[in-house]
């Protein structure tokens, strides 16, 4: 009797998905990439980095919100799945995890972030019906807009960094390039950005005031200790100024020719 070989259920992973991609979408997923990045460079030309003096006026001007946009449209780090285009796809596993996947709709998506893309097709319906991208790069794009939703879910907002700020506003722009209906989260990123904002130039105001406390409090304290000097060495001062109104405007060699008291 032959005896059956038990059925093991192979579990897909995000990197397993990547390796079966075709080389026309890692070409098409690799030309949104580098439309951002080409854009991210030009908004870098075009920057101008503020002097360390201009600082202040920068964060309680009302253009300190503009400038902080031209800051994020340099943007951040711009995933590259695949190192290299070939029969057998090269992935980089940095940006492709070897974590499960699940099935929500028409897409499939790290597990972690199903019930993300669960709400958001809900909500908003399918946001990339305008985007003429293959399905499974709709797929690779709608996981980059999960995971920084993710983020931003585990992020409280005093603990943001500018750098998580560019890295969110970056996929945001990806989306946008590749004609997905991405406004709604750009209209509420803007306001976590305000906030951000609020708590950068409240930290910089209570920063500069409390250093500036502790520059008077040392001044005062030097000017005590003048008083006090002055004070203990009265005499000897007084000499010493008498001495100056007579020989301010000698030859210092003079004395030494001459008798003088």
């Amino acid at each position: 009797m032959v005896q059956k070989k038990e059925q093991v259920k192979t579990t897909e992973t995000w990197y397993d998905i990547l390796k079966s991609w075709s080389k026309d979408e890692i070409e098409q997923l690799n030309g949104i990439l580098r439309v951002v990045e080409t854009k991210k460079d030009t908004a870098k030309e075009d920057d101008h980095k503020k002097e360390e003096s201009e600082l202040e006026v920068f964060l309680l001007s009302d253009k300190n919100y503009t400038q902080f946009m031209k800051v994020l449209d340099r943007g951040g780090k711009i995933p590259a799945p695949f190192n290299s285009v070939k029969k057998d796809p090269d992935v980089n596993s940095k940006w492709a995890p070897k974590e499960e996947v699940a099935s929500v709709g028409d897409y499939k998506i790290i597990q972690r972030f199903s019930p993300i893309l669960e709400h958001l097709l809900s909500k908003h319906g399918d946001i990339s019906t305008m985007s003429m991208l293959r399905p499974r790069v709709k797929m690779y794009i709608y996981n980059m807009l999960c995971e920084s939703i993710y983020s931003m879910m585990n992020t409280k907002v005093v603990d943001i960094t500018e750098d998580l700020l560019l890295e969110w506003w970056t996929t945001l722009r990806i989306l946008q390039f590749a004609k997905f209906k991405i406004q709604f989260a750009f209209d509420r990123l803007k306001r976590v950005m305000q906030a951000y904002l609020g708590l950068r130039v409240k930290k910089e105001v209570d920063n500069g005031l409390d250093k500036i406390d502790k520059d008077i409090l040392a001044l005062k304290e030097r000017r005590k200790r003048l008083i006090a000097a002055k004070s203990e060495n009265s005499s000897l001062t007084e000499e010493r100024l008498r001495e100056a109104s007579i020989l301010k405007n000698w030859k210092a060699g003079t004395l030494f020719f001459y008798n003088y008291k």
